[in-house]
């Protein structure tokens, strides 16, 4: 474990000061859960860097490169060893998904613009579980996934900002996480396809307030969230 963390640090610190000249990453998975190290050198996968990205999947890259053609011949590689949704992510087609001003990589964290419509957030205002006009808009293109493929399942992880206490926050977060879950039964949705992560405020998207104590109510709006995943069987999302 101690070998990994030393590997993942060296990685991270020599990814940072390359990515500049690097165009094009290749993500090998997505997951909703962190994957162990076994996992990928059972498939012959020794080195990848892993992080999570602004909506907390865990995202495992086998590197990044300078070319699409260097990119797709490991995207390739990647699939020939049980990686069938490996894929190349082209960085300068993100930035601008992504505006002028979004970082990349920043405090560990990947941010990446997803276009598929495997994962969802909703968010929620302040201290309320009610489902917003946008959220139902959204679960409602959830459902349509989960109806037609029956075989899918969803991961629902519930989150708030900062405010209140540890245990009210929980409370809360776990509400959110059921009304999500609530909106997709009344649409047929089989209660046993969906499973509940209850997060609290552990796992902000943004800082709650600055060093000094100032609230920051424009991220704690982010925060204030539930993340849909659609996964299959061994939970990656496809």
């Amino acid at each position: 474990m101690l070998a990994r963390i030393v590997f993942n640090t060296v990685f991270l610190l020599f990814f940072v000061a390359v990515v500049q000249a690097q165009d094009f990453r290749v993500q090998i998975t997505a997951r909703v859960e962190p994957v162990p190290d076994e996992y990928f050198k059972q498939h012959g996968v020794e080195k990848y860097f892993s992080s999570t990205d602004q909506l907390g999947l865990y995202r495992y890259f086998a590197g990044a490169y300078k070319t699409r053609d260097e990119a797709e011949l490991v995207k390739k590689e990647m699939v020939a060893k049980g990686f069938p949704y490996a894929y190349v992510i082209d960085l300068a087609e993100q930035r601008i998904l992504c505006g002028a001003g979004c970082p990349f990589f920043r405090n560990g964290m990947v941010y990446v613009e997803d276009t598929s419509k495997m994962h969802r957030t909703i968010y929620f205002d302040f201290g309320r579980y009610s489902l917003t006009p946008d959220a139902k808009l959204k679960l409602q293109e959830i459902a349509e996934i989960m109806q037609s493929n029956p075989k899918l399942r969803l991961k629902i992880m519930g989150h708030t900002d900062a405010v209140g206490s540890a245990k009210s926050n929980a409370m809360l977060s776990a509400n959110r996480a059921r009304s999500a879950r609530n909106y997709l039964i009344a649409k047929n949705i089989r209660a046993d396809r969906m499973y509940i992560k209850v997060m609290g405020e552990s796992d902000p998207l943004g800082d709650n307030q600055t060093i000094d104590g100032e609230d920051l109510p424009e991220n704690r709006r982010f925060n204030r969230r539930v993340v849909l995943a659609v996964v299959n069987e061994t939970g990656e999302i496809k």
